[in-house]
């Protein structure tokens, strides 16, 4: 399968699992559902989805093998797990990066800013998957430590 070159703007989410259609429709609600984030305006996740039968049960490792059709710095993808916790995974395909294939999750909440952020390269993957819980999920930037 050759991965389209996204809308301006977008993220392409890549649904994985097909396994139950009213759980891929909450996680692409959840994903590009406006939330509120206090003084910030938000709109929601620019997500392209893409589904296609040549996509069910491809890994991350496998996703990155696939061609794609112009540049992808990153995916977003919706497997197994997102069906069940709406957590949304991606995957580092950043040719720059020396870190292509890295994963990292993240709660709906995250996912506009995540995106935003990548898609302007304002941010490099790794410091979202950096400042990922100890479970693997971004869940928000944590304020500093105040030193002693």
């Amino acid at each position: 399968m050759l991965l389209p070159e996204p809308a301006d703007m977008c993220t392409l989410l890549l649904r994985t699992d097909y396994s139950d259609d009213l759980a891929w429709h909450a996680a692409v609600n959840a994903a590009t559902a406006v939330y509120d984030a206090g003084d910030l305006d938000r709109v929601g996740a620019s997500l392209q989805p893409v589904e296609s039968p040549e996509l069910a049960g491809l890994t991350a490792a496998e996703l990155v093998q696939l061609p794609r059709d112009g540049y992808l710095s990153h995916l977003a993808v919706a497997d197994a797990r997102t069906m069940k916790d709406l957590t949304v995974l991606f995957v580092d395909l950043n040719e720059h990066s020396e870190q292509i294939g890295r994963t990292s999750r993240a709660v709906p909440q995250e996912v506009e800013p995540i995106t935003a952020n990548l898609g302007i390269a304002d941010m490099d993957f790794f410091e979202f998957a950096d400042a990922a819980d100890p479970d693997g999920v971004f869940r928000c930037f944590k304020a500093p430590e105040p030193e002693p």
